[in-house]
């Protein structure tokens, strides 16, 4: 009997292990659909050590109340057990999670347009928020997942999730103190329900990077205030901004950024254990509780979609070469505008007056007026999906 219960808590024991692991990290996309992974991935990781402890000491029993030939027929069968466990125990402790696939950033270095190093043709998200302007490469942050900062002195957030191609920027905050992703190194978890899930120290809470929730933890409950931000080449960004500052890339990861900027352009392949097929990206907006998404393939050869989402008029565009978005409300002083568009010059129907792909009017009659911009999401549909359910889609 103490036998069979021995290898029955060991086996329990690697199991623990694994479904620990696999919850937060490598869960099967079947299951990634499915709201309670994250309630099993934070369930594990704040009780595992009690199944450890609970294990052991099961297995502990039953040695001693073992005679000496039970104890020592179990030795060989208990040899290969341990190498299991501790192949899992390596495997989703040490190599694959978070905090160790992907290393924090060790340097944060801005420089102005006349000092940077980045490629113009890189995706940024640019944030211009109290009169300051910063832009930070989505090569750089796909791979840290996040970086901490401050913009005119205040702490912000800025995210990245390369599962699901989501960044986000958030006021961090919170109760008058800053939450700290910093100081025990990589604060990322893993993924749960295709989206990052990060553990700020201070707290020990779990954020889900897509909504900015405090999704389990101390903070349960509490979201983040979102910063506007946009997504387009570092190109457009200092044409609309030339005196923003830019990160720049950390030496020490060159190698995984120009692997990350292959893949974003599509030139290079991600091969997963799971062998996902890719899914197609959006253009997301959220607006006064409506949804709905654009298909970023269609709207790159379309350029230009006029729309109406509930009682807002919206103006959606790309640019000529296809690398960056804008989104915004054609509505100008109580009248709904139309536009056409030739090349990355706009006209508006009505007066022909001319306008460039920042919502600005150069030249005619409205010359001086600006479109109000609306935030957008340019990610893959599928985390697009798993958070606004309800999104409408555009029909081309």
């Amino acid at each position: 009997m103490f036998t069979t219960l021995f290898y029955y808590s060991f086996s329990a024991l690697i199991l623990a292990e694994l479904i620990k692991g696999l919850s937060a990290n490598g869960t099967p996309p079947l299951l990634q659909k499915y709201s309670w992974q994250l309630d099993l991935a934070y369930f594990m990781w704040s009780k595992i050590l009690y199944f450890r402890l609970l294990f052991i000491a099961l297995m502990a029993y039953c040695l001693f109340s073992m005679t000496g030939q039970e104890q020592a027929s179990v030795v060989p069968f208990s040899i290969t057990l341990v190498l299991v466990w501790g192949f899992v125990y390596w495997l989703f402790n040490l190599f694959w999670v978070g905090k160790h696939k992907f290393d924090p950033l060790k340097q944060i270095n801005f420089a102005k347009a006349d000092q940077n190093t980045v490629a113009l043709e890189e995706q940024v998200m640019g944030v211009n928020w109290n009169g300051e302007q910063k832009a930070y490469p989505v090569s750089m942050l796909f791979y840290h997942h996040q970086v901490s900062d401050h913009i005119a002195n205040h702490p912000i957030w800025i995210t990245y999730c390369g599962l699901c191609r989501s960044g986000r920027v958030y006021d961090i905050l919170v109760d008058g103190e800053a939450l700290d992703f910093v100081t025990g190194g990589q604060a990322l978890v893993g993924a749960v329900t295709f989206n990052a899930i990060f553990r700020d120290y201070k707290t020990q809470t779990w954020w889900r990077q897509e909504t900015g929730e405090a999704a389990k933890g101390e903070l349960a409950g509490k979201v983040l205030q979102d910063i506007p931000m946009e997504q387009m080449s570092l190109k457009h960004w200092l044409e609309k901004h030339p005196d923003s500052a830019i990160l720049q890339y950390d030496p020490s990861y060159q190698k995984k950024y120009d692997f990350v900027s292959g893949l974003l352009k599509y030139e290079l392949s991600l091969p997963g254990w799971h062998f996902q097929k890719r899914p197609p990206l959006i253009i997301g907006v959220e607006l006064e509780g409506q949804e709905i998404a654009y298909d970023w393939n269609q709207l790159q050869k379309k350029r230009l979609v006029q729309d109406q989402l509930g009682d807002n008029a919206l103006l959606v565009l790309s640019s000529e070469d296809g690398s960056s978005s804008y989104t915004y409300l054609r509505t100008l002083k109580g009248e709904v505008l139309d536009f056409e568009i030739s090349g990355d010059i706009l006209t508006d129907t009505k007066t022909k007056s001319t306008w460039n792909l920042f919502g600005q009017c150069v030249d005619g009659a409205l010359k001086g007026e600006e479109l109000t911009s609306v935030q957008y999401y340019k990610q893959f549909i599928r985390a697009w999906l798993s958070f606004h359910p309800n999104s409408s889609f555009y029909k081309f």
